[in-house]
């Protein structure tokens, strides 16, 4: 008789920003994929700045599924970095994953970010969408190209040595990782503060190939999201260098 390995205990952070109704139709093959790998886990979907039709809609979506185990915050604060700080903090358990509500990295990539024990590989584990394992569909040339000059510049006003920061795929131990929630960024550029984080708590990330698929609806404007991001990235840098 083989015995099926699994996760002893996961919170999965996912942030929403108007994606509930993006969230519900990965909802069952997250349900599907905990069931048979994690013993105890718990979802937490961070809404900010969702219009409240859509969080109506999930609510009414999880009601109906009595799924007691997933619950939806409110962050006051529109951003997808102070939605995932209210995720971290809000958790139950040390082990998180932090994905995207379109799941463009699908949830059983979680299974390369573990042992054979299925134990996390590390502290802070995260996906690449840019190693030679990696596979990207559909993704615009116009976000190749800004995502080229983004790490570019990452890695060299920063000094951070990845090849990919804002993939939205992130495992981490809070407990290890302890000062995993002390970024300051409330949007985008709350990942470039976790890798310096990390490195002051001397944790090296491992980078896993992953398979990411671009969502066409997604909220970020390659042109004003990016000349944002990369005036953040001027500002992180006085804050940690």
């Amino acid at each position: 008789m083989i015995f099926q390995q699994k996760i002893n205990e996961i919170s999965i952070v996912i942030p929403s920003k108007d994606d509930e109704i993006t969230l519900i139709k990965h909802i069952d093959e997250l349900l599907i994929f905990c069931e048979k790998y994690v013993l105890n886990f718990e979802v937490i979907i961070v809404v900010n700045g969702s219009e409240e039709k859509n969080i109506t809609t999930l609510k009414d979506f999880l009601s109906k599924k009595n799924l007691e185990n997933f619950k939806i915050l409110n962050s006051e604060i529109v951003g997808k970095g102070a939605a995932v700080k209210m995720g971290i903090k809000n958790s139950n358990f040390d082990h998180i994953l932090i994905t995207d509500a379109d799941f463009s990295v699908k949830i059983d990539h979680l299974i390369n970010f573990l042992d054979k024990s299925f134990n996390p590989l590390g502290s802070f584990v995260v996906g690449t969408r840019k190693s030679k394992g990696s596979k990207v569909v559909n993704t615009p040339i116009t976000r190749k190209l800004t995502g080229f000059i983004y790490t570019f510049l990452v890695k060299t006003l920063l000094k951070i040595n990845v090849d990919d920061t804002q993939c939205g795929f992130k495992l981490l131990n809070k407990k290890e990782f302890s000062n995993v929630a002390d970024f300051r960024s409330i949007g985008f550029s709350y990942d470039i503060e976790l890798f310096l984080l990390a490195k002051k708590n001397k944790i090296v990330p491992i980078e896993i190939p992953v398979k990411y698929i671009h969502e066409k609806n997604s909220n970020i404007n390659v042109l004003s999201d990016s000349k944002k991001m990369f005036s953040e990235l001027l500002e992180i840098r006085k804050l940690y260098l």
